[in-house]
C-alpha cells in the first residue's frame, strides 16, 4: 500500500563504492541535513518521509523501488560528490518509474556544480545554498499548481538555457530550526566509528550525530564546507537548544556514542563552556562518548578539562602536514610546533586525539610526506586519517587542477580516499600513483609499529590491539 507524502528525501548508499574492502569498518551516521530538512518542512503543514539508503545497505535499484511504496509531489536527494554516482542512478530510475515525479538535489556538489548537475542528472531542481526556504517555497508551488520556479537558490532549466536564481538564503537563528526528526530514521541501524567504542567493548550500537553551529570562518584550500553557506562565517545554537537535543537523544534513542560535526566545535570558548556546563549540570556527561573537530590554535588549555567532564572523550585535529613549508603552502595557518603543542594541551586532559593527516598537498614530495609520516609518529596519537588531496568541486584545488590540466576523476566514486580506483590530485613533483603508494604503506606502518600497538595495549587493552591486526590491517585496499 503506498503512502502519500509531499516530500520524499532520500540518502543514497554507496559503501561498497567508497570504501570497498574496508566497508565493515566504516560509520553509518544519519543524514542529518535531510532530517533537518524534513522537520523543517513539517512544521510548515508538509507531509514527509525519509529512505535511507545508506542505513540499509541498499543498491540505487533497491533505493529507487522503496521510494515507489510513496507517492510524493516531490523528491530531494542530497549528496557529497562521493556519492553522485549513486545518487545519479537513484533519480534516473525514479523518473524512468514516475517522469511526473518532481525531483531536485542539493548540498555540496550541487552547490558547487549546479549547471553540470542539471546537465547530466535527472533533476527538475538544483538547490544552491541552504534547502530550508528554497524546499518549502517550491512546495507550496506545487501543490497550488503554480508554475513559478524564481526563487532563490533554485536553478532549473527552463528552454533549453539553466536559469540560476543565486544562492538561498540561510537560517540566521539557528534555534528557529526545530529538533531533527529523529523519528523518521531507523535510528538503530546507525553505527559509529570503530575507534570510539574502543572503550566500549568495540559496541559501536546507539550512535548519533548533532550539530552546534553551522559554516566555518577558515579558508583552507582543500575544503568545501562554505560552497553550500556562501561566506567564510559561523552560526551558533544556544547550549540550551544543543543540550535540548541531546536529551532526547540519551533519554528516547538510547544513544551513548555521540558526534559533534560541526566543522571546528571549539571556536567560540564561550559557547564550548556553556554547552558543556549544560551538559554536566544535567547529568549527561557520564552517560556520554562525544568525539568533536578542533583545530591547533582553539584547543584552549582553559575549557579542555571541562570538555572531558561532559563526556567528550576524542578531539580530531587536522595536523595535515610535517613541513612547515607545506603547510603554509595551503592556507592552514598553523605550524608543526602548534601541531606539538597542541597535541600536549589535549592528551593533558585525558583525551584521545585523532590526528588527520594529508598526503600529495602542493609543495609535497617523498621527503616531506617522510616528515609528515615522522611526525605521525612521533605524535603516537590514539589514531591517524591518512587522506589523499582531492581536488573536491568547490575548492580552490578543484580549479588549480582544471587550470594546470592534471586529470580529474572520470567516476564521482573516485573522490573516495579508500576506492580502488581513487584519483588524488597529483602536483608537479608527484603522480597520484605515487601518492597513493606513500599513503597506504604509511597506514601500514603507522598502525604496526611497536611503539602504537604498546600504547594501544596499555590505553584499551589487548583486545583492541588484537582488533587493529586482525580487522583493520588485515584488510588491505585493493588499487587499480
Amino acid at each position: 500500500m503506498k503512502t502519500k507524502v509531499d516530500l520524499l528525501l532520500i540518502n543514497p548508499g554507496n559503501r561498497l563504492e567508497q570504501f570497498s574492502t574496508l566497508n565493515e569498518l566504516a560509520t553509518v551516521a544519519q543524514p542529518l541535513g535531510l532530517a533537518m530538512l524534513a522537520a523543517f518542512a513539517r512544521r510548515e503543514g508538509f507531509t514527509v518521509a525519509i529512505i535511507d539508503g545508506e542505513a540499509n545497505f541498499w543498491t540505487p535499484e533497491q533505493t529507487a523501488k522503496e521510494a515507489e511504496n510513496y507517492s510524493p509531489i516531490l523528491v530531494g536527494l542530497s549528496a557529497f560528490t562521493t556519492k553522485m554516482t549513486a545518487a545519479g542512478k537513484i533519480l534516473n530510475l525514479i523518473k524512468m518509474s514516475n517522469p511526473s515525479i518532481k525531483t531536485l538535489i542539493g548540498g555540496h556538489h550541487a552547490s558547487a556544480l549546479p549547471e553540470k548537475t542539471l546537465k547530466e542528472e535527472a533533476v527538475d531542481f538544483v538547490i544552491q545554498g541552504e534547502g530550508f526556504f528554497p524546499i518549502v517555497r517550491l512546495l507550496r508551488n506545487l501543490k497550488a499548481n503554480i508554475d513559478n520556479y524564481d526563487i532563490p537558490g533554485v536553478c532549473y532549466i527552463k528552454d533549453e538555457k539553466v536559469v540560476s536564481n543565486g544562492r538561498a538564503e540561510g537560517i540566521n537563528n539557528l534555534d528557529d530550526l526545530p529538533v531533527a526528526a529523529w523519528d523518521l530514521l531507523p535510528m538503530e541501524k546507525y553505527r559509529a566509528h570503530h575507534w570510539q567504542a574502543w572503550d566500549y567493548n568495540l559496541d559501536t550500537s546507539g550512535y548519533a550525530i548533532i550539530y552546534t553551529s553551522l559554516g566555518c570562518p577558515f579558508s583552507c584550500d582543500y575544503c568545501s564546507v562554505n560552497v553550500v553557506y556562501g561566506k567564510h562565517s559561523t552560526r551558533y545554537r544556544s547550549p540550551e537548544s544543543v543540550v535540548n537535543e541531546i536529551e532526547i537523544l540519551v533519554n528516547k534513542y538510547k544513544v551513548k556514542h555521540l558526534e559533534i560535526i560541526d566543522d571546528t566545535f571549539t571556536l567560540n570558548p564561550r559557547k564550548v563552556e556553556g554547552i558543556c556546563d549544560a551538559i554536566i549540570a544535567r547529568n549527561l556527561g557520564h552517560k556520554l562518548n562525544i568525539w568533536c573537530f578542533a583545530r591547533t590554535d582553539t584547543v584552549n588549555p582553559r575549557f579542555m578539562k571541562k570538555l572531558k567532564q561532559a563526556g567528550i572523550n576524542w578531539i580530531f585535529m587536522g595536523f595535515e602536514s610535517g613541513s612547515d613549508e607545506v603547510l603554509q603552502g595551503v592556507n592552514k595557518r598553523q605550524t608543526v610546533e602548534q601541531i606539538k603543542n597542541a597535541n600536549s594541551i589535549v592528551h593533558e586532559a585525558g583525551i584521545h586525539i585523532g590526528g588527520n593527516y594529508v598526503f600529495g598537498l602542493p609543495g609535497d614530495n617523498v621527503s616531506t610526506m617522510g616528515e609528515t609520516l615522522f611526525l605521525a609518529k612521533d605524535l603516537n596519537t590514539e589514531y591517524a586519517n591518512f587522506f589523499l588531496l582531492m581536488a573536491y568541486p568547490g575548492t580552490k584545488y578543484y580549479e588549480v587542477a582544471q587550470e594546470k590540466n592534471y586529470p580529474l576523476p572520470e567516476k564521482w566514486g573516485q573522490y573516495g580516499f579508500f576506492a580502488p580506483d581513487a584519483l588524488p590530485m597529483r602536483n608537479d613533483i608527484l603522480s597520484s600513483k605515487d601518492i597513493i603508494s606513500f599513503r597506504d604503506k604509511a597506514f601500514v606502518e603507522y598502525f604496526s609499529s611497536s611503539t602504537y600497538q604498546d600504547m594501544i595495549s596499555a590505553k584499551f587493552g589487548g583486545h583492541v590491539k588484537d582488533y587493529i591486526n586482525n580487522h583493520i590491517l588485515s584488510k588491505k585496499i585493493q588499487r587499480i
